[in-house]
């Protein structure tokens, strides 16, 4: 930037140039002087120009170039912030808000930074030297021509409030545009499955007339500028038409000054209007720079120690913990809560490496709210959650992921070949390539999912669509748990990952677990007893508490405890879909699918 500004104090230190050149060759016309001295100033002019060109050339190369390099890590910095910022934050952000700011708010902060600020300092370079200029050649004249100019300041004064308000409404309006769109085209699915297509356009259409409507608003500001900054300014070239005429017919100032100072007020001209401009470009980058501040105020409640512990053996490519989990009077409410309602309250236990523990519980029970602090992904009271003896704050976070096989509830997958999915977590590790397919090979037969996957087209170099749209929800299950089971964690976390999965697939994958040589800690939750039942050990939420545990031949003893009556439940549904089996079978009937 410093370069172009450079170049740029040059082009406009040259642009004083050519009016004096242009005043001193019609005098010599007026004068009769001879043709080679005009042809001097003709040269001069020339050479003027080129020089001109060449800084005109290098101010566009450094500055532009400058602010694209300065919106390009200023979107590395909002994205490298997003990325360290909690899931409490996206509880309460859209990604529609998100992406517009990724893209208009930080190109307007960028065009700032390249044309607002060259016009900005080109102006100030032709205030502070073109009156200059012309005070040189004439006092009198300068006066006059500059009169109007007062005006201008006031006129920017007044406009810039009103650019910044709506261009701020403007943007606000923008984020709502393209949330409902992102919304949308997630859910298309489902809008077309309740035909629902022409109410959501009508929404979308109206907030496009919304944001068109206050986008006028703005721009009836903004196209307001340049003609007022014009009108202002050539009230100089009236009153320089109209006194400096006199002056040259009464002998005052010559011919070719009065032609210089027409070309200097010309040159006024873009000042003014640039003062408009930049005013304009500044107004914009601040409205989006307040949104931006916004989210860069965010910090992230998942602290990291100042002196992390770290096990013996770490970092290594084969270390492990052991997988020993503890909680310790924990209660727990979500950070975006305002009422901090408890959504887990003085839950103490204890898992035994290698251990197998199932967690039962109704919906909001605290099932996955338990799950997501082993990890951090929400911040766990001090001292509540511990992994091999150590409280999980002090790890180093990246660590302590790196031991746990996570499997939530909601499966994404990314827009990449089934490999690069599964192989997901085993990109950071540096492992030839027949390594790290024959552990995306092993996980994916450990869930049951690799028959599958050599059905599809090109294997598991398919590619995916949005969301792994083209695999069934049983499939789409499976491989998560496949890209989980491939970094071999000492800690597994299955929350509700297999209720796509029918039982006797399930009971394969299960068996799979427990069968292999480097057994996880593995912690899973469920609404089928078929998953659970082989667990070591169960413990039953209700409401965020711990009312119930022990194995599940213990538990069906107790007959009024929840999970005997859960238990009773279920089996009670299995018989009913066994004897509506066996009738459909006599009467001849198609088989019936039965539902959760």
């Amino acid at each position: 930037m410093f370069y172009g500004l450079v170049m740029l104090v040059l082009v406009d230190a040259l642009e004083i140039i050519p009016p004096l050149l242009l005043k001193s060759a019609v005098d010599s016309v007026v004068a009769n002087d001879p043709y080679r001295k005009i042809l001097v100033f003709a040269g001069i002019y020339f050479l003027v120009l080129f020089l001109q060109g060449f800084c005109r050339w290098g101010w566009r190369i450094f500055l532009i170039r400058a602010s694209m390099f300065a919106g390009r890590d200023l979107r590395s910095d909002f994205v490298s912030h997003l990325f360290k910022l909690p899931s409490s934050f996206y509880d309460k952000n859209r990604v529609g808000d998100l992406m517009a700011l990724a893209n208009g708010d930080i190109e307007s902060v960028r065009q700032f930074l390249g044309p607002g600020l060259l016009t900005f300092a080109d102006a100030l370079f032709y205030l502070f030297t073109v009156p200059i200029a012309m005070y040189w050649l004439s006092p009198k004249l300068t006066l006059l021509a500059l009169l109007p100019i007062p005006i201008i300041p006031y006129i920017v004064w007044r406009m810039e409030g009103a650019i910044h308000d709506r261009y701020k409404a403007a943007q606000n309006q923008f984020s709502e545009l393209s949330a409902m769109a992102q919304e949308n085209l997630n859910g298309i699915r489902v809008v077309k499955a309740f035909s629902r297509e022409e109410r959501q356009y009508s929404r979308f259409r109206d907030l496009g007339q919304e944001y068109i409507r206050r986008n006028l608003l703005l721009s009836r500001i903004q196209s307001s500028f340049g003609p007022l900054m014009d009108f202002f300014a050539s009230l100089g070239i009236v009153l320089l038409i109209y006194v400096g005429g006199k002056y040259v017919g009464m002998g005052l100032v010559t011919l070719g000054t009065f032609v210089a100072f027409q070309r200097y007020i010309q040159k006024m001209i873009w000042p003014m209007m640039a003062l408009g401009f930049s005013a304009n470009f500044y107004q914009r980058s601040l409205a989006s720079s307040s949104r931006l501040k916004d989210i860069f105020r965010q910090k992230t409640n998942i602290i990291e120690s100042e002196t992390p512990w770290v096990p013996e053996g770490f970092p290594g490519p084969h270390a492990r913990t052991e997988g020993r989990i503890e909680f310790r009077k924990l209660s727990f409410s979500f950070p975006t809560d305002a009422e901090q309602r408890p959504i887990l309250k003085n839950i103490s236990l204890q898992i035994e490496p290698g251990m197998r523990t199932a967690f039962v519980g109704k919906i909001g029970s605290g099932k996955s709210a338990l799950f997501s602090l082993i990890p951090r992904i929400y911040p766990a009271p001090l001292g509540s959650v511990i992994i091999d003896g150590v409280p999980v704050e002090e790890w180093p976070l990246e660590l302590l992921r790196a031991q746990i096989g996570f499997v939530s509830q909601e499966v994404f997958l990314f827009s990449e070949s089934v490999s690069e999915n599964i192989g997901f977590g085993l990109a950071t590790r540096d492992l030839p390539n027949s390594v790290r397919d024959s552990l995306i090979l092993t996980s994916s037969e450990i869930a049951r999912v690799a028959e599958d996957l050599r059905s599809l087209p090109r294997g598991f170099s398919t590619l995916l669509g949005e969301r792994g749209v083209n695999l069934s929800g049983g499939q789409k299950q499976r491989v998560s748990l496949a890209r989980a089971l491939a970094i071999q964690p000492p800690i597994l976390i299955l929350d509700d990952a297999l209720s796509a999965v029918d039982v006797k697939t399930e009971e394969g994958i299960l068996g799979s677990l427990r069968a292999r040589e480097r057994k996880n800690t593995e912690l899973i939750s469920a609404h089928r007893i078929s998953t659970v039942k082989q667990a070591d050990r169960i413990f039953v939420l209700e409401r965020g508490e711990l009312v119930e545990q022990g194995s599940h031949a213990e538990l069906i003893q107790r007959k009024s405890g929840i999970y005997a009556q859960f238990y009773e439940e279920q089996r009670l549904k299995e018989d009913l879909e066994s004897y509506m089996s066996e009738v459909d079978a006599k009467l001849g009937l198609a088989p019936r699918e039965f539902h959760e």
